[in-house]
């Protein structure tokens, strides 16, 4: 962890970035909730496991069974019982700075193309589409031959769209949560992260951060399967995607993944 750390501060420094977590500013994340209790903050941003981070966060705020949590609710009721959660974007500077200083402060990572394909899984393939709008701007922009379906956001669009319609984004401009970059969703340059837990590791990594913060005889964060786009399978959705393409969308993503040490070799 102090390797993963330090990592992340030296590419930080690299790009002329702050690493100085202290100064507290306007204009936070939506996407960091605070636990005063335990003294907790953390990113729980979408796509990176966010409904089970919720849930152990619900259970360290007393919002659901301690002993039940990992079972609690529908992914819409874990969505529900965000206005639960206090989010640091909701104190004062003075409040935001102080537990900025104080606070422990972890973030959840995973690969940034595996991240593409299970937001593509979950909210653009087939009829499972539930980004509609999008869905029907990719089917009208960059579907070579749109079916009527798609054009209706009932259908979702193919992979090779997706790409098409992420690489023609500006850098420079937002992007929808579930495809935005960690920088802007959790701001790793300006916020001091104490953990850095990998998707992959989540198990290991979230309990470490449970004794750290003294709970880790009170709860225990099961590792569970693997996401649903765990290696093998989000690597087989950029089979059919050309070199130079993977290359486009990896700019976009570039910094996330030298932050955190994410490589192209596997392609």
């Amino acid at each position: 962890m102090e390797r993963r750390v330090k990592h992340m501060e030296t590419v930080c420094r690299e790009t002329t970035r702050s690493i100085d977590g202290s100064s507290a500013r306007t204009g936070f994340p939506p996407f960091l909730y605070v636990d005063d209790k335990h003294r907790l903050i953390m990113c729980s941003m979408p796509k990176v496991g966010c409904t089970n981070g919720k849930r152990l966060l619900y259970a360290l705020t007393g919002n659901v069974d301690m002993k039940k949590f990992h079972n609690f609710g529908s992914d819409k009721q874990v969505f529900a019982y965000n206005r639960y959660l206090p989010r640091l974007s909701q104190f004062s500077p003075f409040g935001a700075k102080l537990r900025l200083e104080t606070y422990l402060k972890v973030i959840v990572v995973r690969h940034p193309l595996e991240r593409l394909v299970s937001a593509y899984r979950g909210k653009l393939e087939g009829k499972s589409s539930t980004i509609t709008r999008e869905a029907i701007y990719i089917a009208k922009g960059f579907e070579t031959n749109p079916t009527p379906g798609m054009l209706t956001g009932k259908e979702g669009v193919s992979f090779q769209a997706f790409i098409d319609y992420l690489i023609s984004l500006d850098p420079n401009k937002a992007y929808n949560p579930h495809w935005e970059s960690y920088i802007r969703l959790c701001d790793p340059c300006q916020i001091h992260y104490d953990v850095i837990a990998k998707l992959e590791f989540q198990g290991t990594d979230l309990n470490m951060m449970l004794k750290l913060i003294g709970m880790d005889d009170k709860l225990t964060y099961r590792q569970g399967d693997f996401p649903a786009s765990s290696s093998a399978v989000w690597k087989k959705y950029f089979t059919k995607i050309s070199q130079s393409d993977i290359r486009k969308i990896w700019q976009h993503y570039e910094l996330d993944a030298r932050l955190f040490n994410f490589t192209l070799d596997w392609y």
